[in-house]
């Protein structure tokens, strides 16, 4: 079998390792997979025969399009050069609507059928989309539960398959346990900063956090909650494709004009599962990090800062008004319930109003213990209720409909 996977965004990286190896498992042994096209380091070690690098096309923003777009373009040229040369059975794209979306114009043009792992959020704007997704992909395996009905409702073929945290994430550990990988004392009071992946979510995030940390720290200390020698803990967690020397540097900056005593900030790599498991709470940049956390059990914030033409284009022109945060989506929230997880988002997210709920969800028993009762729901949704890892089950989707399609049935 022959299957040209993109997963062209680093976040996707892990989700395409995960589908990589579970299609290569279901497969008889007398058949062979041949997978080549877009993917990161761990799409590579999963045996993706990179095409091009995703770590070379991360944007954010229509000022980081502009700059990548030489590459991006590139990539897409390459990409649909080798599929024409290679003819594989069925396409798998994941995520990264914009560059999939024309993808796939060009691979249906070539004959390929295009299935979309992981769709685009249309229910939030752009809804218009939808056309796009019923006329250009043969199915659609989306990851929330109540993407299913939307899609179907709009004429999509599409199958939930549960949410690929469930096959990356050690659901089972333990607090105490994950402290103890990480080297921290059961007595330290801890906050996880997740400031995203990609360079613009970075920037924006990454001192705001820090500053808010300081900010609620000095409060614990004033209050009597970080007694004698006592620190707050703030322990940034950066992706594996995040510049090392640059944060290590901008965090050193960020000491020497910022007075923070009560606070202790440490940078590590690659290692959210473990730092969420570990933390008392987590200021979280909205996206897969917050299902992650709430999986976890890390009572937390969902934060978002765009830029201002995106501020602009959501306040202005789209109509969504509901929330953001995967944790309440998958809540089943409704207008004028409360939200699981506070969301801080745009001009709603300063230093001022960051330090708040961080200093309330390090210091409100009751309502962490709300929160965290409302995560532990998540745990049957993400894996839709099926035996099989959610990895496993949208392999298997992809694998019986090839097989249609070699029947004629598909």
């Amino acid at each position: 079998m022959k299957v040209l996977i993109s997963a062209a965004e680093i976040s996707s990286d892990a989700h395409g390792a995960q589908l990589l190896s579970a299609l290569r498992a279901l497969l008889p042994a007398h058949e062979k997979l041949e997978a080549f096209g877009i993917g990161g380091v761990k799409l590579q070690e999963a045996g993706l025969e990179t095409i091009a690098d995703a770590r070379d096309l991360l944007a954010m923003g229509s000022t980081e399009v502009l700059m990548r777009l030489p590459k991006i373009l590139r990539a897409l040229r390459s990409v649909t050069a080798s599929a024409r040369d290679r003819r594989p059975d069925v396409a798998i794209v994941i995520d990264y609507p914009d560059f999939h979306f024309r993808l796939a114009k060009r691979l249906k043009e070539q004959g390929v059928p295009v299935i979309y792992y992981i769709p685009p959020k249309v229910w939030v704007w752009r809804k218009r989309r939808v056309q796009i997704l019923r006329e250009r992909f043969a199915k659609i395996l989306c990851i929330l539960p109540f993407e299913e009905s939307f899609y179907r409702e709009a004429g999509v073929s599409v199958k939930y398959v549960g949410n690929p945290l469930a096959d990356e994430l050690p659901l089972q550990i333990s607090k105490s346990e994950a402290r103890k990988k990480l080297g921290i004392d059961a007595s330290t009071q801890m906050l996880a900063l997740l400031p995203g992946s990609r360079p613009a979510e970075l920037k924006r995030h990454f001192e705001l956090m820090l500053n808010s940390a300081a900010r609620a720290a000095r409060r614990l200390r004033e209050n009597g909650l970080l007694g004698g020698e006592e620190k707050l803990l703030a322990r940034v967690s950066l992706t594996a494709n995040a510049d090392r020397e640059h944060f290590e540097k901008s965090l050193e900056v960020w000491r020497q004009k910022s007075s923070a005593p009560e606070l202790e900030v440490v940078l590590s790599w690659d290692d959210s599962a473990l730092v969420l498991a570990s933390a008392d709470a987590g200021l979280i940049k909205s996206g897969t990090s917050t299902l992650e956390a709430a999986l976890l059990k890390c009572p937390h914030v969902v934060v978002y800062k765009p830029s201002g033409l995106t501020s602009f284009l959501f306040k202005h022109l789209v109509r969504y008004r509901g929330p953001v945060g995967l944790v309440n989506l998958f809540s089943g929230w409704k207008e004028g319930q409360p939200l699981v997880a506070r969301e801080l988002l745009m001009d709603q997210l300063t230093v001022d109003s960051l330090s708040e709920e961080a200093y309330r969800l390090l210091t409100d028993e009751s309502a962490r213990a709300a929160m965290i009762a409302e995560f532990e729901k998540l745990r049957n949704l993400v894996t839709a209720g099926e035996s099989a890892s959610p990895s496993e089950t949208a392999a298997r989707e992809i694998l019986e409909f090839a097989q249609a399609l070699k029947r004629g049935g598909a």
